[in-house]
């Protein structure tokens, strides 16, 4: 009797074992998703405004209202802490990640090229390979002409006349 393997993924034959398996890839893309680092800005949106509306209400018994109008000023109150913090929570929320992102990765670019400077002051083949790709980026370099934007270069539109602040001419 032969056997014929058709893949090189061995998938488990037992019904039970492949819902278990199914069951624990979905609630692995859902645990992922609800802690990506995309939903950050949005969580700290939602503790911005639970903070607000705890200290409203904390705020309000000492007032003496009742139950519908505490429920419609906290209502209240989580809307307009939603428009008011929204654009700026979550854009410092998203800016602060970036800038994060920005410090790790120049981090790691910084750690690789002191690793790989030891190494070219150990090895002269690696050293002439980085003084070889110096030399041609500066011939590069000197090749290419700079843009008109790096030049300086002042392009008058016309439309100085129409714009809102005073400036003669428009850079491009």
């Amino acid at each position: 009797m032969a056997t014929q393997v058709s893949s090189s993924i061995v998938t488990p034959f037992h019904g039970g074992l492949n819902r278990v398996i199914e069951r624990a890839a979905v609630t692995q893309s859902v645990f992922s998703n609800i802690f990506s680092a995309k939903q950050i800005p949005t969580y700290v949106l939602g503790i911005t405004i639970m903070a607000v509306v705890t200290l409203t209400e904390r705020a309000l018994p000492s007032i003496g209202t009742g139950f519908a109008t505490e429920w419609a000023a906290l209502s209240i109150v989580a809307l307009v802490t939603f428009g008011l913090f929204a654009k700026f929570v979550v854009g410092g929320t998203r800016a602060t990640q970036t800038w994060f992102g920005d410090y790790v990765q120049n981090a790691r670019q910084n750690r690789a090229d002191a690793a790989l400077w030891e190494t070219a002051q150990r090895d002269p083949r690696v050293m002439s390979d980085i003084l070889a790709a110096q030399d041609r980026a500066a011939m590069f370099a000197a090749l290419v002409a700079p843009s008109q934007r790096n030049a300086g270069v002042i392009t008058d539109d016309g439309l100085a006349a129409l714009a809102p602040w005073r400036q003669a001419a428009r850079y491009y």
